[in-house]
């Protein structure tokens, strides 16, 4: 046999044993990357396995939301740790703390929550921040989604960021407050109660301040100044009066994690159907009387 015919017998030999070779290995190299990926493609699986290495990844079912949306937010983690949650956070389009919870993660590595956009919380248009966290500061991840289009609260109800929308029947009073430690989830004045209740989540011990009018809650006796009673989860809790005037009272309040509402008590509220109300009530009393006493009409009857 001539070198010639020796070379290409070599060549066609190593050839074959290429081929036989590359795809052992690039099956191997699947099943070890990614051995569940659906795709033939070597470099689509490769991809797929780095993501398997992220801690922890969060997504929302969409991008853009109205005031009438429920935003869902999906994620997963890559590896368990026993029974912690998930701790899932939304910040505002002012950087402002909207609410916060805890999420279970499941078997399969997921978890999954929803939140509302109707009502206060997400009463503000713009870019919302939803963070996650999973144990250590560093495993965490966050989606941006934005809210646009006319909020469903009432007309005149809003508030400015740093005042609590404080609803007494139909009518909404814009209270100045200030939070740490807790999100207030919804807040209420009722005159059968002399009180303010405010709904909250906490994330760690805190307090609340808050600037409250003489024309929504007082508390009196014989004409000065007496002690608000404030409980925390009906618990009477510590509090401190911190400013007073002719408008307002000032009132810091402390609370432990873990605690959900808090009442402020006094001996007056606003009445829940709101001063015009009881304005229309009164013209509507005193035209009965005058339409009665000019037509002699009587109400009761006569025998």
């Amino acid at each position: 046999m001539n070198s010639y015919a020796l070379s290409v017998l070599i060549a066609i030999t190593a050839a074959a044993g290429i081929l036989a070779v590359v795809p052992t290995y690039a099956s191997s190299f699947d099943e070890e990357a990614c051995p569940d990926c659906g795709s033939d493609d070597i470099y689509s699986k490769a991809n797929l396995a780095r993501q398997n290495d992220v801690p922890l990844k969060i997504w929302t079912d969409q991008k853009l939301y109205d005031h009438e949306s429920e935003i869902v937010v999906s994620g997963a983690v890559a590896n368990l740790r026993g029974d912690a949650p998930v701790t899932v956070t939304v910040y505002g389009p002012q950087n402002n703390l909207v609410t916060v919870r805890q999420v279970d993660v499941s078997e399969d590595n997921t978890f999954e929550t929803t939140f509302t956009t109707q009502g206060a919380l997400f009463k503000q248009n713009g870019m919302y921040t939803i963070r996650a966290q999973y144990g250590p500061q560093e495993i965490n991840d966050k989606v941006m989604v934005e809210l646009v289009g006319e909020s469903g609260e009432e007309e005149g109800a809003a508030c400015n960021a740093d005042e609590l929308a404080l609803k007494g029947g139909s009518t909404v009073y814009c209270v100045p407050f200030e939070s740490s430690g807790a999100i207030v989830t919804k807040a209420s004045v009722s005159s059968a109660t002399s009180s303010i209740v405010l709904m909250i989540e906490t994330e760690s011990d805190g307090s609340i301040s808050l600037k409250i009018p003489r024309s929504v809650l007082e508390s009196q006796s014989n004409g000065g100044d007496t002690d608000f009673i404030v409980l925390v989860d009906d618990e009477e809790a510590d509090f401190e009066e911190t400013g007073s005037d002719d408008e307002s009272r000032t009132i810091d309040i402390t609370f432990p994690e873990g605690a959900t509402q808090v009442e402020i008590i006094g001996t007056w509220a606003v009445p829940e159907f709101g001063t015009m109300a009881a304005i229309i009530l009164a013209v509507a009393i005193v035209s009965i009387i005058a339409v009665s006493a000019r037509t002699r009409l009587s109400i009761l009857p006569r025998y």
